[in-house]
């Protein structure tokens, strides 16, 4: 069997901003990736690029639009796994003028699914223009085993398990 060949490679993520400025300092800081042709105004007066310079690469381009995004939901968003734990990421997504949507959670929650066990840590957060992407980490077998051991203890909360899973104080 060859290699599988999709219809297209992934290039890149596209994210809608209405101030430039603010989405290079805020997406730059979430992703840890370098402005790269900065141009006033963006290239063409529409575009700003991060990622890398050598060799050059696209990870995220910042599409300037006039009006921010409206009410509906996403249709596609990026998911982010935190390098310092959910909440030190959520705490420099704030100060970077993000917020919180959805506030972190074990998914699946214990008990929703019959016997399955919880498996991520998730959050949704919106960036400065109201673009929503997700924090998600995994949790390790022990952490697992901890909400588990929690639950039958009478745990009932998403803080209370995510105490028990050490993600938390």
């Amino acid at each position: 069997m060859g290699e599988r060949v999709g219809v297209g490679t992934y290039r890149c993520t596209v994210i809608d901003v209405t101030d430039l400025d603010v989405g290079y300092r805020f997406w730059s800081e979430v992703t840890g990736l370098e402005i790269i042709g900065r141009t006033p105004g963006g290239w063409h007066g529409r575009f700003g690029y991060l990622g890398h310079k050598d060799p050059w690469k696209h990870d995220l381009i910042l599409h300037v639009v006039d009006t921010a995004k409206g009410e509906p939901a996403n249709r596609v968003h990026i998911d982010l796994t935190p390098n310092e734990g959910m909440d030190r990421a959520i705490e420099r997504i704030i100060a970077l003028g993000g917020a919180v949507k959805k506030p972190p959670s074990l998914y699946p929650r214990p008990g929703s699914h019959g016997d399955e066990p919880p498996v991520i840590d998730w959050a949704v957060m919106q960036d400065p223009f109201g673009n929503e992407f997700c924090l998600v980490s995994e949790l390790t077998d022990a952490e697992i085993q901890g909400v588990l051991e929690a639950t039958r203890a009478g745990a009932s909360t998403d803080h209370e398990w995510r105490v028990a899973a050490g993600r938390t104080a």
